[in-house]
């Protein structure tokens, strides 16, 4: 099955077929997305980049969710796994489109497991940090830094399917999250310092240009100390 998550009636498509063919889903994971490494700065004649990015990352996501829950409520048992970001847990320049979209879906699982608690059917969010995928290639400054590798963030998915909790985060997710609520202007002032000292991609200025860029001796320490949060 194959569906384009940003065109809703696709969704749709999807959720029929699914259902017409086995009757029923055990476990949906929502974890098509969009994600935009873009300044503010450049970013103000490109309003489309906040609205695609709410388009697949929620839209999508909510839309295929809606059209399974009827049967994972009627049949008492379901499970719904969201891929989220460890950028939902502190703040992340650069990022505020695809932010924007994770946080929105991460608030809209909140408010479902709430009414589906007593049907049986569970969330599950996962605030992954950055994995090397094709998505992150367009910056390559991230070619020095460590990330995720694809096994280690399926390995979160397994324990996501496995135990089903309300949320899995790295430990630094974690400690960042608790950081921001306990000290959100320290939070502010430590974020900015690592925006400064990291630059917006040529893809991301739109030149046209293709470059290679070597990250520093300070950027490729920060990466090891901050692994997988976004820059």
């Amino acid at each position: 099955y194959q569906a384009d998550a940003s065109i809703m009636e696709e969704c749709d498509k999807l959720v029929h077929q699914v259902l017409e063919d086995h009757g029923h889903l055990d476990i949906l994971i929502n974890n098509a997305g969009r994600s935009i490494r873009r300044s503010l700065e450049l970013s103000y004649d490109r309003f489309h980049d906040f609205e695609r990015t709410m388009q697949i990352n929620y839209f999508g996501a909510v839309r295929l969710t809606m059209g399974f829950l009827p049967s994972m409520s009627e049949r008492m048992q379901g499970q719904v796994i969201n891929m989220s970001s460890i950028s939902t847990l502190t703040p992340s320049p650069r990022f505020s489109a695809y932010v924007a979209s994770k946080s929105a879906l991460d608030a809209w699982a909140r408010a479902a497991a709430v009414e589906y608690s007593d049907r049986n059917v569970r969330f599950t969010t996962i605030n992954m940090p950055l994995v090397r995928t094709p998505m992150i290639e367009a910056t390559t400054i991230y070619n020095s830094m460590p990330v995720l590798t694809p096994d280690e963030a399926g390995d979160m998915v397994v324990e996501a399917v496995i135990h089903k909790p309300k949320r899995i985060a790295t430990n630094l997710g974690i400690f960042l999250q608790v950081m921001n609520a306990v000290a959100p202007k320290a939070s502010e002032v430590i974020m900015n310092t690592v925006f400064r000292m990291f630059n917006d991609s040529s893809a991301a200025r739109g030149d046209g240009q293709t470059e290679q860029v070597q990250a520093s001796n300070e950027q490729v320490a920060l990466g090891s100390l901050m692994k997988g949060v976004h820059f």
